[in-house]
């Protein structure tokens, strides 16, 4: 399993809405296709809305990384890659059913772009080719859930709206999945 629910998580998906729609941070595009294309911003810490949902990992200030939004268009997706980090906890703003993760087997990398104003960036994130990429599991949630990033996965949106979710990254030493997972098993996370 490559993803787990967390349904502890506290969330507001309607305050969360609000930050989202009132967000001025610059967008960033990590894809070649435009409906194969994750749209990330990121979002301060600091704002009220955001701090009362983070504040519920314990130790937050040693653990979370950031905190950005990420966006699916509507009948899109996001293309096979590995983030180049190997946690996130997700949650929820503006999904549904219709929208899902897929994880990925897959060989033949291509060139990950990260597009930023009229800039083109090659980052450490990794991208793979579409038609040769093969799914082996889908992981669909309505929930706050934690994601193994390391791994490749994509996202697949056949809704009618995009798909929004706040990406929690963590530093350091609880960058790693296993021990995100274990600390939550443990009690040690919330």
């Amino acid at each position: 399993m490559n993803a787990f629910e967390i349904p502890e998580f506290k969330y507001n998906s309607e305050e969360l809405k609000q930050v989202y729609l009132n967000n001025d941070s610059e967008w960033a595009k990590y894809g070649i296709n435009e409906k194969l294309t994750l749209h990330t911003q990121y979002v301060a810490s600091e704002n009220p809305v955001i701090l009362k949902h983070i504040q519920q990992i314990k130790n937050y200030s040693d653990v979370v990384e950031n905190v950005k939004f990420f966006k699916t268009l509507v009948n899109a997706g996001v293309g096979p890659h590995r983030d180049k980090r190997n946690v996130a906890i997700n949650i929820p703003v503006i999904i549904n059913e219709e929208s899902y993760v897929v994880f990925y087997e897959a060989s033949e990398e291509l060139d990950p772009i990260l597009s930023l104003s009229d800039k083109k960036i090659l980052t450490t994130a990794k991208y793979y080719k579409q038609e040769q990429a093969q799914p082996v599991e889908t992981f669909n949630c309505q929930n706050a859930f934690c994601i193994d990033t390391s791994k490749i996965h994509g996202v697949s949106n056949n809704s009618k709206e995009d798909r929004v979710i706040l990406s929690i990254s963590f530093k350091d030493e609880y960058n790693d999945f296993n021990k995100i997972r274990d600390m939550y098993e443990n009690g040690d996370l919330l």
